[in-house]
């Protein structure tokens, strides 16, 4: 992480008012939060660690799972379409994991500690690294659609802007959680062992790859209340433009809705993750930390 350090530091101005190269108007915030951008999308490439998780795990997962699943059906709907979408909402946990480690390690390296006390806004800084880990997961987005369609045979969206609300609402969620856990976590080699749990709940208890009605009735309640689930519920309404959150394995199909009955049925999954988004912006006032935990 010394490459973040020194970029970090070394783009901060200590004292009085920063201004552009030619000496003109001060620096707005939007110059800042791009900065951090770039510096967070060159450091998440050139990490071996970070690419692997935060890019291709999901869509080597979804090759390994969905592509046996062409041409057959879950819940009256194409199988490898339907794993497909679960795993464009896996992605975002992946976007947690690194933003959490990105966070950590950065907090750990002192380059919050010093950012903050330069003329960077904090919202700058946090915008261009959720900004950076943003533009990763859309890029996956196009990976797995393009995937899903192409060789899949998936038909297109029913409802894009439906679609796009509930990713960038889920992606929200779990920005602002990585940010809130990484009040919990110790250190940057502590941060798997927070992010993990995370993971594998998600994973296997949010409807990835099969239907919440396959679970033990005794987990369905919960499995129901976990981040991902209403997000991944959402992001199949939006795509097959059907009835999702009810559906059984070799259960009839969903009703189909149009775009207004989309939204209403939609709604709820909404409203939890807005719940979710507040509740994670409110642990993180409490628990975030510029400095390191310890030392």
């Amino acid at each position: 992480m010394s490459g973040i350090t020194g970029t970090g530091a070394g783009t901060a101005r200590p004292t009085g008012t920063a201004r552009d190269a030619h000496g003109g108007a001060p620096i707005g915030w939007s110059h800042y939060a791009r900065g951090q951008f770039l510096l967070s999308w060159r450091v998440f490439w050139r990490n071996r660690r970070s690419t692997f998780i935060g890019f291709l795990l999901p869509v080597l997962l979804n090759l390994v799972v969905a592509a046996p699943l062409r041409g057959k059906e879950i819940a009256g709907v194409d199988a490898a379409g339907y794993t497909t979408v679960g795993f464009i909402g896996l992605a975002l946990v992946t976007s947690f994991i690194n933003l959490l480690n990105g966070v950590v390690a950065r907090r750990d390296d002192l380059v919050l500690k010093r950012l903050r006390g330069t003329e960077v806004p904090p919202t700058a800084i946090f915008a261009g690294q959720i900004g950076a880990s943003g533009a990763v997961v859309l890029l996956q987005v196009l990976v797995l659609g393009g995937v899903s369609v192409l060789w899949f045979g998936t038909r297109l969206p029913a409802d894009p802007l439906l679609f796009l609300l509930v990713l960038v609402g889920g992606y929200l969620l779990f920005a602002v959680l990585a940010v809130a856990m990484s009040g919990l976590t110790p250190s940057a080699e502590a941060a798997p062992m927070v992010a993990t749990p995370v993971l594998l709940l998600c994973m296997f208890g949010s409807g990835v790859v099969a239907p919440l009605a396959s679970l033990p009735e005794w987990l369905r309640g919960p499995a129901h209340v976990l981040p991902l689930a209403p997000v991944v519920e959402g992001l199949r309404t939006a795509w097959f433009g059907r009835e999702f959150g009810s559906e059984t394995w070799g259960g009839v199909a969903p009703a189909e809705l149009d775009l207004l009955h989309g939204w209403l049925h939609a709604a709820p999954s909404l409203l939890m993750i807005a719940a979710w988004v507040a509740a994670a912006a409110v642990l993180g006032r409490r628990l975030f930390r510029w400095e390191p935990r310890h030392g």
